[in-house]
């Protein structure tokens, strides 16, 4: 039986072996730039933004398409309060620094959130264009939101000195997100991406992670995993002495990072899918496109071997990434398959 893209990521995301190592790569903001567009013309912009995506996803030859960051609930709640400075916020950040503040956040209505209902036409205008490509919407769950809302100066001092507000906050704003990610949900999203960018061990211990994060990133993830949802945690950073704690956190998929993909392969592979590993930085953006193709071809022998993985690089492309180091990295994708399945 022949399997589209969708149905190819949906069994990977499953541990079903399936004879295909995608490349879904997080490259938004350079499609942006590549198409010539500025982020500020295409956030507003559904149309824009599809564009740009879908041009540039059929420019490279990879997989998969990103919908959107969902992420305008905080200038909702939040964005009248004022920050650090005594400046109004609008964005929300940096505007919750004690418990009472908690009584100053504003209801939040997903159906009137503008950046919302952007991303359901974006998904909408992409299903329509691009049927087979597997949709994902970037979200952030609550303790990542909490992070933000609370600044990350003031973030990482509450969480080592007083953790009760950071957890509180979280707790707050579990029902808030949700109310949101139901509707991508429904959008019929592939599957939800979920970046931790603040709390790998580069930022702080596995002892504060397992106090302030992991229960909260357990509850929702749950309610993620119940509703019928795919989840792609992205590991952002050092996780090495906490994987035994995300692997509780009912993801689908791990997007990994500063770790080793065959290391993490033999460890848990038959437990969660992978994705990942090429850093983005100093080999898809610094490297020849010999070093890509290397990298990117070792990587897939590390994790493609029994199915569960899907190629990318370790976070955002940036916008100054050569165009033949990314179609490198197809090449060694469709080149591994052939070591595997024998497709020749």
């Amino acid at each position: 039986m022949i399997l589209n893209k969708r149905e190819i990521v949906k069994n990977i995301l499953e541990l079903k072996e399936t004879p295909h190592i995608p490349v879904i790569l997080n490259c938004f903001t350079f499609s942006v730039a590549n198409y010539g567009y500025k982020m500020s013309e295409v956030l507003n912009n559904p149309e824009k933004w599809a564009e740009s995506i879908m041009v540039t996803r059929e420019k490279i030859g990879s997989d998969g398409l990103c919908g959107g960051l969902y992420n305008g609930f905080m200038a909702s709640i939040a964005g009248h309060l004022k920050n650090s400075d005594g400046i109004t916020s609008e964005t929300g950040e940096d505007t919750i620094h004690s418990l009472k503040d908690l009584d100053k956040l504003r209801s939040y209505n997903p159906e009137t959130c503008i950046n919302l209902n952007n991303i359901l036409k974006t998904i909408e205008l992409m299903r329509k264009e691009q049927p087979d490509e597997p949709i994902y919407v970037i979200i952030r769950n609550p303790a990542h939101t909490a992070f933000y809302l609370m600044g990350g100066k003031n973030a990482f001092r509450c969480m080592a000195k007083e953790p009760e507000l950071f957890i509180k906050l979280s707790d707050t704003l579990e029902d808030i997100l949700f109310s949101g990610v139901l509707k991508l949900i429904d959008a019929g999203v592939d599957f939800l991406w979920s970046p931790m960018p603040n709390f790998s061990g580069y930022c702080i211990s596995r002892k504060t992670y397992e106090k302030c994060c992991w229960r909260s990133n357990i509850k929702y993830n749950k309610r993620i995993h119940d509703a019928g949802a795919k989840l792609v945690i992205h590991t952002c950073g050092k996780y090495d002495d906490r994987f035994d704690l995300v692997l509780e956190e009912y993801g689908d998929g791990w997007h990994i990072s500063d770790t080793v993909t065959r290391k993490i392969k033999e460890k848990y592979g038959d437990k969660v899918a992978l994705m990942g590993n090429i850093p983005c930085s100093s080999v898809l953006m610094e490297g020849t496109p010999e070093e890509v193709y290397k990298v990117a071809y070792e990587d897939c022998i590390s994790g493609g071997k029994n199915g569960g993985f899907i190629l990318s690089g370790d976070c955002d492309l940036s916008p100054l990434t050569p165009m033949e180091n990314i179609k490198q990295v197809v090449k060694a994708a469709k080149d591994a398959e052939k070591v595997f399945y024998n497709k020749y």
